[in-house]
């Protein structure tokens, strides 16, 4: 294993939700990571799903009346 350590390359990181069990949210560059666990989960499907979403600035989200979305690690407000 020390030497497969030696060549992972970190892309990003995800927390556990505090508002929503199951759910992690993290970032990837400029995107934002959701991963949500398939509880439905029927044969051969996946045990969870990826989603990404671009973050948007702050202060386009003002000029639009937007809803602003937390851009700090591992928060819960989800883009959608």
């Amino acid at each position: 294993m020390s030497n497969e350590k030696n060549t992972l390359i970190e892309i990003g990181a995800l927390w556990y939700s505090t508002k929503t069990p199951g759910v992690m949210t993290g970032k990837l560059g400029n995107a934002r990571l959701v991963l949500l666990p398939n509880n439905n989960k029927e044969g051969a499907q996946p045990d969870c799903r990826i989603f990404v979403a671009p973050y948007e600035k702050k202060d386009s989200q003002q000029q639009q009346g937007q809803p602003q979305v937390n851009q700090s690690q591992g928060s819960d407000n989800l883009p959608w």
